[in-house]
């Protein structure tokens, strides 16, 4: 199953790519193929049929952009096959790879997750910052992700049946099918360069997909506004005392002030911190109990 978003250039190639697999894999298994169009604004749909003759296929295509995660899901829920497969249709996700999934899966597995191996080309940001934000998710969370993992995965029918149970909203599938359980192996592999076309995952939606995340499988940033918030009430008492103890015993004029509003800018910008914190996981509620789909079929 691959989901596609303005992919019309790159489906020469990956058509040529997916028969020449095919061919081997059809030897073995019956395949289904499923492409999910996730609102494309070029013909990435309209060419889809055109290569029928050479992959027989099934797609749909979405009534706008939803993400990448809401296509892959409309992919979980319309593949029939004993065993699903999800790669991304800019051939980043080496579809001779699928070779592997398979055999790690015919040695009793359910899911097979794969890691990318390290990319010097990435920049060095999107190095640094994908690293810490899976040491991060999995420090505050009991759901465990693989770092430097993709969606290029292998589920069992029961996996897949499993997942498809989970009636959240907000969607990060990475850490979804790591939470479900069943038996699994990671692989590696080699993410291939992009042979036509740009990535489609800039960096607010690699910001968006991080917030998804860390609501949907961590509340420890919750506790630690309890925490920082219990610390500062604590602080407040003591420093009440000290004011009444230099006026009332002592006497004088609290000398200072500048001082004083110094701390109180200082308090309040880290109350608004964590008031924007609140704010985050309110609104994941709120997406959860409007009750929309999650994306929309168009054809």
């Amino acid at each position: 199953m691959l989901p596609l978003y303005n992919e019309v250039e790159m489906l020469p190639l990956l058509f040529i790519e997916l028969q020449k697999q095919l061919s081997i894999l059809k030897r073995t298994y019956g395949v289904e193929v499923l492409f999910v169009d996730d609102g494309s604004d070029d013909d990435t749909f309209a060419k889809l049929k055109s290569y029928k003759k050479f992959v027989p296929h099934k797609s749909i295509s979405f009534s706008r952009n939803f993400g990448h995660q809401a296509a892959l899901l409309a992919g979980l829920r319309e593949a029939t096959g004993d065993v699903v497969i999800t790669m991304d249709g800019d051939l980043q996700h080496p579809p001779a790879f699928i070779h592997q999934l398979l055999k790690a899966y015919e040695k009793g597995v359910d899911i097979v997750f794969t890691k990318r191996a390290e990319q010097k080309s990435l920049s060095y940001f999107k190095r640094t910052s994908s690293g810490w934000f899976y040491k991060v998710l999995n420090l505050f969370s009991s759901t465990k992700i693989q770092e430097a993992g993709s969606d290029f995965r292998l589920m069992s029918r029961e996996a897949v049946d499993t997942l498809l149970l989970l009636p959240e909203k907000r969607i990060f599938l990475r850490g979804m099918v790591s939470w479900i359980g069943f038996k699994t192996i990671t692989l590696t592999f080699s993410a291939q360069k992009r042979h036509k076309g740009e990535s489609k995952y800039n960096l607010t939606k690699m910001v968006s997909l991080a917030v998804f995340g860390i609501t949907s499988f961590s509340a420890f940033p919750l506790y630690i506004s309890a925490f920082v918030g219990f610390i500062f009430s604590i602080a407040t008492v003591l420093y009440g005392v000290y004011v009444l103890f230099i006026r009332f015993v002592i006497g004088g004029a609290v000398e200072g002030w500048s001082s004083v509003i110094f701390v109180l800018l200082g308090i309040g910008s880290i109350l608004s911190f964590l008031m924007a914190l609140l704010g985050i996981y309110l609104a994941a509620l709120y997406d959860e109990v409007k009750q929309r789909p999650i994306y929309i079929i168009k054809k």
